[in-house]
Parts: C-alpha cells; sequence; structure tokens
C-alpha cells in the first residue's frame, strides 16, 4: 500500500518533468526559426543600410541554413556521444552569442559570418531537441503528442518572426531584430541546467570519415543549390561542386555501409517507407517555407505592405499551422499516418495553387484561402512525418532518426525558397520586358527599367509619362512570376503524394518486444 502510495507521486512528478523538459527545449526550437522567419522581413532593411549586392543579400539569409544542414548529422551523432542536454546547451549559447555578434554587425561580410555561427548552433539545436523529446517519452502516443508540441513550437517561431520584426523594424534598425534570439537565448540557458535531464547513447561510437563526408556531401549539395540560383546551375564552379557531392558521396555510402556504428545507417533506406518519410519531410518545408517566401514578396512588392502589415497577414497561414500541428497527434491515431500524409501533401498544394487567384490589385480577400490551406496541410503533415521517422526505428536509432529527418527538412528549407525564389527572380524581367514593349515603351527605355527593377529599384528616374505603365507593368509582371512559382510549388507538393500512397507503411521497430505502428499505437490495436 505504502509502496504503490509512493511509486504514483514519483511518476505524476516524472510525467510532469518531462513536459517541463519538452517546454524548455520549444523555448531553443522556437528561437531557431524565429531567425529564418525575422530575417526574410529584416532584408530589405539590411541592403538599404549595409548596401549590399544581390549576391551578398543570397547569402546573408541562406548561409544560416546552409550552416545547419551541413552541421544536423553529426550534431545529431555528439548528441549521442556526450549528451543531448550538452549539445544542445552548447548549441542555444553559440546561437545565443552570435545572434549578439550580429546585432553588432556593421557589414555584410560580419553578418553572414554572423548568420553562419548561427547555423551551427541551430544544427545542436534542432537534433538534440528531437532526441531529447523521443528519449524522454518511452510511450510512442506519448511520444507523437510530444512531437507535434515540438512541431507546433517550430511553426510558432515561424509565426512570431515577421510581426516582432515588423514591430522592431518600426522602431528601430534592423539589429534590434537580433535581440528576440538573445533573450530566448538567455532564458533557456537559465532553465536547462534544472528542468532538461541528460542522456546519451550507451553504446554508440564516433565515425570520424562518416562525419567528415556526411558533412561535405550536404554542404556541397547546398551550396549548389543557393549559389546555383544566383550564378545558374550550369556555371562552370557549380558543376566542379557537383563533382566534389558525387565523389564524397559514393565514398560515404562506401564508409557508412562497412562501419560497424556508422553515424547514418544507410541500411534504414533499404525501407520504401522510411525513404518515403523523408522525402515527405523534404517536400513538406520545401512547400512551407517556399511559399512563405513567394507570399511576402508578394505582399511587400505588389501590394507595397510593410514588414509589420505582411507578418500580421502571414499569421493566417502560420496560425493555422500551429493550431493543427497541435491536434495532429489526435487525427494521425483516427486516420492513420498514410491518410494523414497523403491528405496533407494534397492539402497543402491545393492552398498553393488557390494563391493563384491572386492579382497585381491591393487587398487580402483573395490571399487568405490559399494561406489557410497551406497552413492546415502543413499542420497535418510535419508533426505526423517527424513522429514517423522516429517512431519507425528502435529507441536506441532515435538520435539518428532526429538528425536524418531534420536534416531532410533543413534540406527543404534551403530547396524551397532557393527553387520558388529563382523562379521568380529570373521570371519578374522577362515578364516586365514584355509588358513594357507591349505598351510600346522604347527597347532603350524598357532595358533601363527592368535592369533597375530587377536590382530593387523604384520609378523615381522614370519619365513622368510613363509612371502609371511602369507601376502597373511591373505590378502585373511580379504576379505572374509569383504564380510561376506557386505552381511549380503546389505541383511538387501534389506528386509527391503518389510514393506517399504506394510506400509508406504502418510498419516499426520492435521496442521491448512490442511491435509498434508509425502513429505510435500496438500493431494490430484499434485506436478509439
Amino acid at each position: 500500500m505504502t509502496r504503490s502510495g509512493t511509486a504514483r507521486p514519483e511518476a505524476e512528478a516524472s510525467a510532469r518533468g518531462r513536459w517541463w523538459a519538452l517546454a524548455v527545449v520549444c523555448l531553443g526550437v522556437m528561437m531557431a526559426f524565429v531567425n529564418v522567419s525575422s530575417m526574410i522581413s529584416a532584408l530589405p532593411a539590411i541592403q538599404s543600410d549595409l548596401h549590399t549586392s544581390s549576391a551578398q543579400l543570397v547569402w546573408v539569409s541562406s548561409a544560416y541554413t546552409l550552416v545547419v544542414v551541413s552541421l544536423v548529422l553529426t550534431a545529431g551523432t555528439l548528441g549521442d556521444l556526450i549528451g543531448r542536454r550538452a549539445v544542445f546547451l552548447a548549441g542555444v549559447v553559440v546561437f545565443a552569442a552570435s545572434s549578439a555578434l550580429a546585432f553588432f554587425s556593421d557589414s555584410a561580410g560580419l553578418l553572414i559570418a554572423a548568420q553562419a555561427l548561427m547555423g551551427v548552433g541551430g544544427a545542436a539545436i534542432l537534433p538534440a531537441s528531437l532526441s531529447i523529446v523521443s528519449h524522454s517519452f518511452t510511450d510512442p502516443r506519448q511520444r507523437t503528442s510530444a512531437i507535434s508540441v515540438w512541431a507546433s513550437c517550430s511553426g510558432l517561431g515561424l509565426a512570431i518572426g515577421p510581426p516582432v520584426a515588423g514591430i522592431l523594424l518600426d522602431h528601430s534598425s534592423w539589429h534590434a531584430v537580433f535581440l528576440t534570439n538573445v533573450v530566448l537565448g538567455i532564458v533557456t540557458i537559465a532553465l536547462t541546467p534544472m528542468l532538461v535531464p541528460e542522456s546519451k547513447h550507451p553504446t554508440r561510437r564516433l565515425d570520424p570519415a562518416g562525419v567528415v563526408l556526411g558533412t561535405i556531401v550536404v554542404a556541397s549539395a547546398t551550396y549548389a543549390i543557393i549559389e546555383g540560383g544566383s550564378v545558374g546551375y550550369a556555371a562552370a564552379q557549380i558543376i566542379a561542386v557537383y563533382v566534389i557531392f558525387a565523389v564524397s558521396l559514393a565514398a560515404f555510402v562506401r564508409v557508412e555501409l562497412r562501419h560497424h556504428d556508422p553515424m547514418l545507417d544507410l541500411r534504414l533506406f533499404k525501407s520504401p517507407s522510411f525513404a518515403a518519410v523523408m522525402g515527405v519531410a523534404t517536400t513538406t518545408m520545401f512547400g512551407f517555407v517556399g511559399i512563405s517566401l513567394v507570399s511576402v514578396l508578394y505582399l511587400e512588392r505588389v501590394q507595397h505592405l510593410g514588414a509589420l502589415a505582411t507578418g500580421v497577414r502571414m499569421l493566417v497561414m502560420f496560425g493555422t499551422y500551429i493550431v493543427v500541428s497541435a491536434v495532429a497527434a489526435r487525427l494521425v491515431r483516427r486516420v492513420g499516418v498514410v491518410t494523414m500524409l497523403t491528405g496533407g501533401l494534397v492539402i497543402m498544394g491545393a492552398g498553393a495553387l488557390l494563391l493563384l487567384v491572386t492579382g497585381p490589385t491591393p487587398g487580402f480577400g483573395q490571399v487568405w484561402p490559399g494561406l489557410l490551406i497551406v497552413g492546415i496541410g502543413s499542420g497535418l503533415l510535419v508533426a505526423p512525418s517527424t513522429a514517423a521517422a522516429v517512431n519507425s526505428v528502435p529507441a536506441q536509432q532515435a538520435g539518428m532518426a532526429s538528425a536524418a529527418v531534420n536534416m531532410f527538412r533543413q534540406l527543404g528549407s534551403v530547396l524551397g525558397p532557393s527553387v520558388l525564389g529563382t523562379i521568380v527572380t529570373t521570371e519578374f524581367p522577362k515578364n516586365l520586358s514584355d509588358r513594357l514593349l507591349d505598351a510600346r515603351v522604347p527597347a532603350g527605355v524598357t532595358r533601363q527599367i527592368v535592369d533597375g527593377a530587377s536590382h530593387g529599384g523604384s520609378t523615381a528616374g522614370v519619365p513622368a509619362s510613363l509612371k502609371t505603365t511602369v507601376t502597373s507593368s511591373a505590378a502585373s509582371a511580379f504576379t505572374d512570376a509569383v504564380h510561376s512559382g506557386l505552381t511549380v510549388g503546389g505541383i511538387v507538393l501534389v506528386v509527391m503524394a503518389v510514393p506517399t500512397v504506394a510506400f509508406v507503411r504502418h510498419t516499426a521497430a520492435r521496442r521491448r518486444g512490442r511491435s509498434t505502428d508509425m502513429t505510435g499505437s500496438p500493431r494490430g490495436s484499434t485506436s478509439r
């Protein structure tokens, strides 16, 4: 009687401790994603103040993601080896310190370096935080619920970034945007030692060759995607990077298949279901971040909204994502992971295509339905796909799976804005030239206007007689370019639904002699 009475409070305290630990790691996750969305809002102010070139501006926003994608697998391995809390805390410290460096930056080069250092911190935070959640919540159903909260907090970070950045930009310089990261970092650093338990993999060993080769593989692929959008994917320097990628990939596969304790167990990808889930994770973030960027560009450059007004309107998408992510764990147990993932991809793709009704005119009435549907679809996808990846491997490989799914998600975060953003920026000058020539604007004047518009110029130097024509032509041309990007994004999302239906299965690893499916339900059981 006494033993039972004592055990119950201890179990309740342990349960409360798990949820408090989740709350703390979610603060770190929010910090990592606040940086992504607030940077989009701050880019025009940064370019105006630092007089950055277009190439420099690309790296101001991309240096962070490049480093995160390159190091996330390595950070996941370090978490298993030296302790997940230790790696998470180190990541938060690096992130907060480099955010302070960004605050004091007075040149594009220093800001890019600060963003790259933030990437080191983000690479440590993301897999370590997810691995802490996976290790703390041993019950598969609770784990799925906890991962839903984790995913919602990433969306919350994306959601609060633009409006907070808008408020700060209205009252201060772009430097103040980075103070949000510093504040969140200080709070997280203070709470982590008290509330987050330490854990590590009991038998994990370092794989030095895998770490080096894996970093080169991912870094070269990501660099080619980002820089190729600026200089052209057939440029000599990009082709050289392709060669580096191919050689390092072949070496990485060879090394990992022979290593007794590889950084990434490639045998996991023999499962078509696991591979398809990685594809879903990539495609989800491809669509989510890519559509977000394209929508922000449309609101700012066609509807001429400021950073705060744009951020508030984007809450239709981000806020919906948060709400749906919060209930995704319950939904996936009712409808199943395959239906959930397939439905999410189709809904998200439909939302992107619905945004094609937007025109070169002010007003939010034609914009919000598409953003709302994209938010619903993405909310159905992020947490279930992450939980499916983690739940489909043995418990001791949860850190590896969390690092892998984070890497593929971050790769999607690079591909989305790079591909869709490149479509918009390359089509806009062509569209504008065609419209101006159709309006009988002289060819020489058209070239001058197009060149200025392509580099963010205004209509200040345009003859008064042409200002109305140029303004309306630019709005229509940019809207058409945005529509092209949205079309590609919508098609990619819908097409990914096909392999999802074909390959994702309710398969999972056996834990303690009990088999579970990807939703966390015991195989053969009925969810109610």
